[in-house]
């Protein structure tokens, strides 16, 4: 009974201070400590226990299995690419490559967030930066408000999942598996959502007369080579991890090179632009960190108070089978990413729904208990994704309407994001029926010598 009070009032004071505006990482701290001297007062452990707090702070930002230096390079390494101007190319350069196809724009829009994968860390900034370089001609070229506003908020919630973006390296950390393998697990899943999106433009925009857009002359070739480095930028991050040549941290660090390359090439790098990409990139970290310590303390004295284990309790009281389980743990992570950031979702909640999570058996269904885990794992990854484009309260429509021309409004965005919603809950569904689809690659970069042993399907 102590446990089960300690553990209600520690998610209700947490509850209230986050919901109070104060910073997240003070409030996870301090329902920490607050829940250690309930735990001390009530006689479930003593100050000499103290010390545990630093040294669980101590060792997760020690911890060599977590290459947490990479976290400032991927930050960087967006916000880099986003200060070359390189949306802005592409975007003109995919408007003439797919002219004749319907919902050109729109599909011009949605590739450009995948390239902007590693900003996407901090959904705000890829979101704003897509509406700057696609909201003006998708309105000038006769799209409906709806359209243009759904694109923008699907393109920026795209990259969210899409390697190397840092909610990855997350999610990878809290169920302790591979870096490059949960990579390789969302390309199939993200690709499959960019077609569906892609083929819903298309036909939804079929019979709509585009209009000439009048674009700068600008050399097609070297447009054409600027993508294709930043392109090539990106993607050497998650190959070379996962051909094994580097580590997260060094393959992050080539990268951030790269882009540094491309943005001098371009004559975007300057020393007030590198300024401000550094405060930049030093403001975000600091929040990712100050995060990752206060969800440490909470959890350790979380634990302390055995709340995972009255969670478990009070669920398995329901008597639920491991889909029906499943559906709502997708359910709960959907309606927390309304309200929390994916970094509180997935430092906070995530390990607090652990026991559950852990309890899911679903060897037989996927194939080997350890590709479950990676299976589990991505469609969290997707479930939180989707929350950021679920109306009223996803954060991408937000930052959509925040960055939208005059003449769009928030409800024009609700109504262009619920059918690109419905898409992505049919994905999920799929992904649930044929797990192949998140474990296929997986699987294939291990290879034999490698993998867990796969229990005949």
């Amino acid at each position: 009974m102590v446990n089960e009070v300690l553990t209600v009032a520690m998610l209700v004071v947490m509850a209230i201070g986050v919901f109070s505006g104060f910073p997240v990482a003070l409030v996870l701290a301090g329902t920490g400590f607050l829940g250690f001297v309930a735990a001390v007062w009530v006689g479930i452990t003593d100050f000499q226990h103290l010390g545990l707090i630093y040294l669980r702070a101590r060792g997760v930002l020690t911890n060599e299995s977590v290459q947490f230096t990479s976290v400032p390079m991927l930050i960087f390494l967006g916000l880099i690419l986003n200060a070359s101007g390189i949306a802005e190319t592409m975007f003109r350069l995919l408007g003439r490559l797919l002219t004749g196809v319907p919902g050109r724009y729109a599909i011009a829009t949605l590739l450009i967030g995948l390239v902007l994968a590693p900003a996407a860390g901090v959904i705000g900034a890829s979101v704003i930066t897509v509406a700057l370089v696609a909201y003006a001609p998708m309105m000038a070229s006769g799209y409906a408000p709806r359209t243009a506003g759904g694109a923008v908020a699907a393109s920026g919630a795209l990259g969210v999942v899409f390697p190397p973006a840092v909610m990855l390296f997350f999610i990878s950390n809290v169920f302790y598996l591979r870096i490059g393998l949960m990579y390789v697990a969302l390309i199939v899943p993200v690709l499959l959502m960019v077609m569906a999106f892609a083929v819903y433009f298309a036909v939804t925009l079929r019979k709509t007369v585009e209009i000439p857009l009048d674009t700068p002359k600008t050399n097609l070739v070297s447009d054409l080579l600027f993508v294709l480095a930043s392109v090539a930028v990106i993607a050497s991050i998650p190959l070379s991890i996962i051909l094994g040549f580097a580590t997260l941290t060094e393959a992050a660090g080539v990268g951030v090179f790269g882009a540094l390359l491309v943005a001098l090439a371009r004559k975007r790098l300057s020393f007030s632009s590198l300024n401000s990409v550094t405060v930049q990139t030093s403001t975000m970290t600091s929040m990712v960190f100050f995060i990752v310590l206060g969800a440490s303390v909470f959890s350790l004295s979380f634990h302390l108070v055995g709340g995972p284990n009255v969670i478990f309790d009070w669920i398995s009281a329901f008597d639920l089978t491991r889909w029906e389980l499943l559906a709502m743990l997708l359910g709960v992570i959907i309606i927390l990413g309304f309200v929390f950031d994916w970094i509180e979702v997935l430092l906070v909640f995530v390990p607090v729904l652990m026991p559950i999570i852990s309890e899911l058996d679903f060897a037989d269904h996927v194939g080997s208990a350890y590709f479950a885990q990676i299976w589990i794992a991505g469609l969290i990854a997707l479930a939180l994704q989707t929350s950021f484009l679920t109306p009223p309260f996803g954060y991408a429509l937000f930052f959509a309407k925040m960055a939208a021309p005059k003449g769009i409004n928030l409800s024009d965005i609700y109504r262009g994001a619920v059918p690109l919603v419905a898409i992505e809950i049919a994905l999920i569904a799929a992904l649930i029926s044929f797990p192949q689809l998140i474990t296929w690659l997986p699987e294939m970069a291990l290879g034999d010598a490698d993998a867990p042993q796969l229990i005949q399907r």
